[in-house]
């Protein structure tokens, strides 16, 4: 829902908005008698359907519950010109860290203890004690107290009814101890097919007569299940149904080889036909979600078939696994059924009325516990038991996926719900952070400082979301009667120098990567469609290709993302929670590599004094050098005799998993004009660089030596710098893009470590901080150093090379304001909590009947 990422009322970093002075408006309204509204008007292509706590799926369940709910905690402004943050209390009005005073929990429930460590010397980051808010009420005025929580966790993880969400309780770092034997109590228990084979099943597995896979074991044959709902090896921690919302839809679209004509006219809702644009050859995908998500049982698994098997392989082909036996990693069979597990074994207990006790499994420290307690798991007990459906294999309820269905507790509540058209938000007077005013109104300040002083939050009064298309809401929010709007791509440029548009960066960093393996190259000069291709096997051609660029010119023709020139860009914070200002781009380390990459010198008698100016003038962008290493490379490649002086240069790049659109042709015309200014007078002839579109998996395409150039991007974790290399150099972890250049579980890297010289594989490098890793347990200086000299060797190899860093870009209207025009990662401009309103509703009414409902934004 795009209103839940403009407006987050929970900690999500949310799209960036916010508003400029507005000298042009009129903010004179003719006196009234009655109290001023203010109603925040979005929109959304859908609704969502189930905004239960418990089994939400959706970005759009999630932005419905955002509004009926409070978490424990949140985040919010301290310090707006310093950009601090907070952390504040809602629904609890303490969090207190009490392991050393009750040790005996972790035995009484179950904790893993830190390896090495006994229980007597643990004594934080285990129990935590929970002070709930007191004053905290349903919407219809009852208590609530720490019964509550209790009601509602013992109802999330009741094994009858398996709820969606119960995964962020009995599994990860806020896991509750012994949540994961009462929520497998007497339930059949799905066990991934490697920990009874370890070493993998080597041959296909057989059929039984209901056409289901199985293996066989002691005499036993056990049927094989997959998942998508439910994490697999193969995915990690990930489901394939996140993957699938998250964006990777096109890594389960597999190549379809049966009759598409047994179909007809009307192709099953799975089957996607797709034309090429070169051929115009037809050929259709199988939607792998789409196509067995029904045939899941109540658990949650799907018995494998042979079709399905076939699937699943290529499906791990998408992703880039060579491994023929990866399909072992899809796989688990019921291993046995759970024991009957009592309450009283799980480590969330009442203490008094309003504390609770939360025992981890595992140790976590208390600022990532505070980031678990953003949320809560609240249902109101008589609802959610009046929806109880019994008919089926397992117990279900319909709390809240309709208005008489939902209960708040949160400063809104909903008040009308027209299916596939409309919702709305009013105030909770019952929430208790307001007051009544004497002309009715209901008011709240933060009960926390920000900028030194108490701050109206929540000032408005009615969400309004339509559903309507991309266009429809642009004829909307120009006629004012939106608040807001995401222009696409190719409307961005018309709003490139408006007051009202405002970018957020993100942490991924968009780049080219290369297939430099001389004979894959060879192969795609003779049947991919490429000629001279085998250039970007020398390092020189790679360098100068990056020196070439102009990235603050070519980043004019994208979605408004901001040039870089190093893998992790300002949003990366090493020691977030201690230090809000520890980016590790600010570092000297961090800053030393990218002075040291690009060659630029500072000190006595340099044009730039400090490493901080050094740093801060590099571009990216050197055409001189880029000339002379072109130059230096045609000589190395025809002396090689790889190349033929004054020939030209053809290279498909892999661009887009879509079509390719207007802006991805702008980019690639750019970049070939910056190409072919640095190629004047080296010796090479013309290059051509060629986007393809409609690619399933681009990722895996270019290693597998289709393409020789990939566009594409890595971010996220931008808490976790030090374990950023792990994406570029862990090949059990991750599909490395780069791996047709290179070994990095091999190949080794020397350095210097606190005086030591250490040799290690990058790979290992790559895991050395982090988990057991040699520097896990090592001081910051130590993890940046190392971090640093990872970057610079890496990207000194120009296997890939950054481009630009992504940024959301959305327009506000100017109705409304955020607190602060500064983004920070930790509070975004200050959430809808903290929304301002330049007009009331009668008063933007009557500024956009007199702009005859046409507002300008350009």
């Amino acid at each position: 829902m795009k209103v839940k990422k403009l407006l987050s009322l929970i900690f999500v970093a949310v799209i960036a908005l916010g508003l400029a002075s507005c000298d042009k408006c009129n903010k004179n309204p003719k006196p009234s008698t009655e109290a001023p509204t203010y109603t925040y008007k979005g929109y959304t292509s859908g609704l969502g359907n189930n905004w239960n706590p418990h089994t939400w799926e959706t970005n759009a369940d999630q932005g419905i519950l955002s509004y009926l709910s409070k978490g424990f905690v949140d985040l919010s402004i301290k310090d707006s010109k310093k950009g601090e943050y907070q952390w504040v209390y809602e629904m609890a009005t303490d969090v207190k860290d009490v392991t050393a005073s009750h040790q005996s929990d972790l035995t009484k429930y179950g904790s893993q203890l830190p390896e090495g460590k006994t229980l007597e010397e643990v004594t934080d980051g285990y129990v935590y004690e929970i002070v709930l808010n007191p004053k905290a009420k349903w919407e219809n005025g009852i208590a609530i107290t720490a019964d509550d929580y209790i009601y509602s966790m013992q109802m999330l993880l009741n094994s009858k009814m398996k709820n969606y969400r119960a995964n962020l309780y009995v599994n990860g770092e806020s896991a509750l101890a012994g949540a994961l034997g009462y929520y497998n109590s007497e339930s059949p228990i799905y066990t991934d097919l490697l920990e009874r084979v370890p070493g993998y099943l080597q041959e296909d597995p057989t059929v039984n007569a209901a056409g289901q896979l199985v293996f066989s074991e002691g005499g036993q044959e056990y049927v094989l299940y997959t998942s998508f709902v439910n994490p697999v090896l193969f995915f990690g921690s990930d489901t394939l149904k996140d993957l699938y919302a998250a964006g990777y839809a096109s890594l389960f679209c597999v190549p379809f080889t049966g009759d598409v004509s047994q179909f007809g006219e009307n192709l099953p809702e799975w089957l996607k036909k797709v034309v090429s644009e070169e051929s115009g050859e037809v050929s259709y995908l199988t939607d792998v979600y789409k196509k067995y998500s029904s045939q899941a049982n109540a658990y949650g698994y799907i018995p494998v078939t042979a079709e399905l098997f076939a699937d699943l392989k290529a499906v791990a082909a998408n992703c880039g696994d060579t491994n023929p036996l990866a399909w072992n990693e899809f796989m688990l069979f019921i291993s046995g059924k759970g024991e009957k597990v009592e309450w009283d074994t799980v480590g969330l207990y009442k203490v008094d009325e309003y504390t609770i006790r939360y025992v981890l499994s595992t140790y976590e420290a208390r600022d990532y516990f505070l980031t678990s307690l953003t949320d809560t798991w609240l249902v109101y007990g008589p609802y959610y038991e009046k929806g109880f459906d019994t008919t089926g294999e397992l117990l279900t309820t319909n709390y809240g996926t309709s208005l008489d269905t939902t209960m708040s507790y949160g400063p809104y509540r909903l008040s009308v719900l027209q299916e596939g058209k409309q919702i709305v938000f009013v105030q909770n007077e019952n929430w208790y952070g307001y007051t009544k005013k004497e002309d009715g109104t209901l008011y709240s300040e933060t009960n926390f400082l920000v900028d030194g002083e108490h701050v109206q939050q929540y000032m408005t009064t009615k969400v309004v979301i339509d559903v309507m298309s991309d266009e429809a809401a642009r004829q909307a929010f120009l006629s004012g009667a939106l608040d807001e709007w995401a222009p696409s791509s190719s409307e961005l440029s018309d709003y490139t120098l408006s007051e009202k548009l405002y970018r957020v960066d993100e942490t991924y960093t968009m780049s080219f990567f290369f297939n430099t393996d001389l004979e894959a190259l060879k192969s795609m000069d003779s049947s991919k469609g490429n000629k001279n291709s085998v250039v970007l096997s020398n390092v020189d051609f790679r360098k100068a290709f990056s020196l070439a660029i102009d990235r603050a010119n070519w980043v004019l023709a994208t979605a408004g993302y901001k040039p870089t020139y190093s893998l992790m860009n300002d949003l990366y914070y090493y020691n977030i929670y201690e230090d809000p200002t520890s980016t590790y781009r600010s570092t000297e380390q961090a800053m030393q590599a990218i002075v040291n990459l690009y060659g630029v010198e500072y000190g006595e008698g340099k044009t730039y004094k400090t490493l901080e100016e050094a740093y801060k003038s590099i571009t990216g962008f050197n055409i001189s050098e880029a000339k002379a290493l072109m130059a230096r490379a045609c000589e190395q490649l025809v002396a090689d005799g790889l190349y033929k002086k004054g020939e030209n240069i053809v290279i498909n790049v892999a661009y887009a998993k879509g079509a390719i659109q207007s802006d991805d042709n702008k980019q690639i015309a750019l970049m070939n004009q910056y190409l072919n200014k640095a190629l004047e007078g080296s010796g090479f002839g013309q290059i051509t660089l060629q986007p393809v579109g409609n690619l399933s998996n681009r990722y895996a395409a270019v290693p597998a030596g289709e393409y020789a150039i990939g566009y594409g991007a890595w971010g996220g974790a931008a808490f976790y710098p030090f374990r950023n290399f792990q994406v570029y150099f862990d090949t059990d972890q991750y599909d490395v893009n780069e791996i047709a250049c290179w070994n990095p579980a091999t190949e080794k890297l020397t350095l210097t470590v606190n005086g030591e010289e250490v040799t290690m594989t990058y790979k290992d490098w790559g895991n050395s901080m982090v988990g057991t890793g040699k520097y896990a347990s090592a001081d910051f200086e130590t993890k940046l150093a190392i971090t640093a000299a990872l970057e610079e060797d890496f990207l000194g190899k120009y296997y890939r090379i950054p481009l630009a860093a992504t940024t959301t870009c959305s327009l506000l209207s100017y109705k409304v304001a955020y607190y602060t025009e500064d983004y920070n990662i930790m509070y975004d401009f200050g959430g809808f909590r903290l929304l301002k309103y330049e007009f009331s509703d009668a008063a933007w009414e009557s500024y956009v009947a007199k702009h005859g409902n046409n507002i300008s934004y350009k």
